[in-house]
C-alpha cells in the first residue's frame, strides 16, 4: 500500500545524489565539494526522520554513557528527546539510555569504506559495556545506508562476513541492517553468531528498510534515565 511512497522517495534521493556528485566534479574548491556532500546526507536523514516513531528524533548529536565513554564516527543517532534541551543539559551529549539506534552513511560502499564503518560500529556498540556498575541496557542497533556499491548483494554479504572475521569483531558488535539504494538489504540474523540474510529488494529497498528499522525502534528499552549518574562533580555541600 505504501510502496509508492518509498519508491518515489528512493528515486528522489538517488536523483539528488547524482546531481550532487555532478556538482562536486565541477567544483573547483575542496570546501564547496565538502559542503555539497553534507547537504546530500542531510536530505537523506531528514527523510528518514519523517518515518521513525513520533516519540523519537534523528540528528547528529553525540551520545555518552555514565562512565563518560562517547564513541566517535557515528554519523547520526535516533533518540528519545526526554527534555527539549537534553543535549545542552549533558554538555552537548545525549545520554545512552535515550538512544535507540545509530546511522552510518556511505556514498560508495567498497572494501575500504566498509572496513571503516565496521570499526565505527564496533566502537558505538561498546557503549554501556564498560561502566563500573552492572547495566541491563540493550545493545544499540546499527543501521547503514549506502547510495551505491559495486558489490552484488551476495558479494557484499560475504565481504561483511570475511571482514568481521579478519578484524576479530565480536558477533554482538556487528551491523544490524545495511540498505543499498535500488539494490538490496542485508540483515543480521541474531539467531546465529556469524550470519546475515541478503535480500535483493531493488526498488523496494527503502520500504523494507523502513519496516525492518522500525521493528528495532518499536521497543520498550525498560532503562531508566538516572541524571544523578551523569553528575561527575565531587563537591561537598554544607548540610544543616
Amino acid at each position: 500500500m505504501f510502496s509508492k511512497y518509498f519508491e518515489k522517495l528512493e528515486k528522489n534521493l538517488i536523483k539528488k545524489a547524482q546531481a550532487s556528485q555532478k556538482n562536486t566534479t565541477n567544483t573547483k574548491t575542496a570546501n564547496k565539494s565538502k559542503k555539497t556532500s553534507t547537504i546530500k546526507v542531510n536530505e537523506l536523514m531528514q527523510s528518514i526522520n519523517k518515518i521513525v516513531p513520533s516519540h523519537l528524533t534523528i540528528d547528529s548529536s553525540k551520545f555518552i554513557d555514565i562512565s563518560g565513554y562517547s564513541p566517535i564516527g557515528v554519523d547520526y543517532i535516533v533518540y528519545k528527546p526526554y527534555f527539549r534541551d537534553i543535549a545542552n543539559l549533558i554538555g552537548g551529549y545525549i545520554p545512552s539510555e535515550l538512544v535507540y539506534g545509530t546511522y552510518h552513511i556511505s556514498t560508495n560502499l567498497n572494501s575500504t569504506s566498509l572496513q571503516d564503518i565496521l570499526k565505527k560500529v564496533t566502537n558505538a556498540k561498546k557503549i554501556n559495556r564498560y561502566t563500573e556498575e552492572e547495566t541491563n541496557a540493550p545493545l544499540i542497533p546499527a543501521f547503514v545506508i549506502a547510495y551505491k556499491t559495486s558489490f552484488s548483494i551476495q558479494e557484499l554479504k560475504n565481504e561483511i562476513l570475511n571482514q568481521n572475521t579478519t578484524l576479530g569483531i565480536d558477533h554482538t558488535s556487528e551491523i544490524d541492517i545495511i540498505a543499498i539504494f535500488n539494490k538490496g538489504i542485508i540483515i543480521k540474523d541474531w539467531k546465529e553468531k556469524r550470519s546475515y540474510i541478503a535480500l535483493e529488494t531493488k526498488k523496494d529497498t527503502m520500504m523494507w528498510f523502513f519496516i525492518l528499522m522500525n521493528e528495532y525502534l518499536d521497543v520498550n528499552k525498560d532503562v531508566e534515565l538516572d541524571l544523578r549518574k551523569y553528575v561527575k562533580s565531587k563537591e561537598n555541600y554544607a548540610e544543616y
